[in-house]
Formats: C-alpha cells, structure tokens, sequence
C-alpha cells in the first residue's frame, strides 16, 4: 500500500500509471483495486488524523492519482479505471465502479441480486457509473465440508441479461475456479 498522503509516494504511483501502463503497455483500463485494505495501525507521512480517519480518505486519494497521471498524459477521453471502493467524495474522481466478488449465484446476500442492489444503491449515492463480474467471481467446490457454489448456465445468462441493461461496462470474469463454471 502506498501513502498517498506523501507527495513523493503519489508522483510514484503517477509514474508508473504513466510510463508502465498508459505508455509501455498501452492500456486504455484497469483495475484499480485494493483501496479498501488500509492498515489501522500505520501513521501517514502528511496526514495528522488517525488510521481510521484516513480509511475513508484513501480510496479518494487512490482515484485521485489514478485521474491526475491520465490527464498528465493527456489520455482522459480514452482511458477508463474503477475501483471497488470509495467514500462520499470519490465519485468525483473516479471513472467507473465495481461492486466487488459476488458469489456465482442468485442469492441476495452476495450474489447477482446484492450486484444489482449494489448498483442501484450507488446510483442513487452519486456512484452513477457501475458494473460487476458478470456470472459472479467466488465459486466454493468443498464436497468435504458441504460448501458447493457453482455458476451454472442460468446464473451465466441472467447476469448477462441483468449486466446488458444495468451495467456501464459489460465485463465477464473466469471465476476463482475457471474449471468448475460454466
């Protein structure tokens, strides 16, 4: 994890957005995760609340450079990230949203249903843009503790029916086990 509240730390994230990926590879989108997992017991170089105060100002700060290196390298009308995290002020920086690792079910706890509320919920917030992984992420094949959650071919098709008409970005995932799902 980087601290972005150290100037030093956020022109080195700018840089490689810049040089490694917008310039040496190319990209024109991606991921940009993990804004969510701050540790609660560092202190930040420039930020004089605590841990915990900072959690909910990282995500900000992450887009926030994710934004500033783009239009540094005068890539903003072609290029797209999202995250999975964010507080009240982020959708002002941040290109598009993801609503994380569902499960590859119906359910509403933390499947295609809880996608959907996800989605919605965020729109009415001010996270206007959104997706999922289409068909869900996390699939569980434990027969020796009777967990058994699979993406079968009508999990597949509805999400692609649900994500064609709700989501900004139609994206599919392989799954944590490619092999296992449809």
């Amino acid at each position: 994890m980087l601290d972005f509240s150290n100037p030093d730390a956020v022109e080195f994230a700018k840089s490689i957005i810049k040089d490694n990926m917008l310039k040496e590879a190319r990209a024109v989108g991606w991921m940009a995760d993990f804004g969510e997992y701050t540790p609660m017991d560092v202190k930040y170089k420039n930020y004089a609340g605590s841990a915990y105060d900072y959690h909910n100002r990282y995500p900000y700060d992450w887009a926030k450079a994710n934004q500033e290196a783009i239009k540094e390298a005068g890539k903003e009308d072609e290029t797209v990230y999202f995250m999975r995290s964010g507080s009240t002020i982020s959708p002002g920086v941040t290109s598009l949203y993801w609503m994380g690792d569902q499960m590859t079910t119906f359910d509403k706890y933390d499947g295609i249903q809880s996608a959907l509320i996800g989605m919605l919920n965020g729109g009415v917030c001010g996270f206007t843009l959104g997706h999922s992984d289409i068909g869900g992420y996390t699939s569980i094949n434990n027969a020796d503790h009777l967990l058994y959650y699979r993406r079968d071919e009508q999990v597949m098709i509805r999400w692609m029916e649900m994500s064609a008409f709700s989501d900004v970005l139609f994206r599919t995932h392989p799954s944590n086990n490619p092999n296992f799902n449809v």
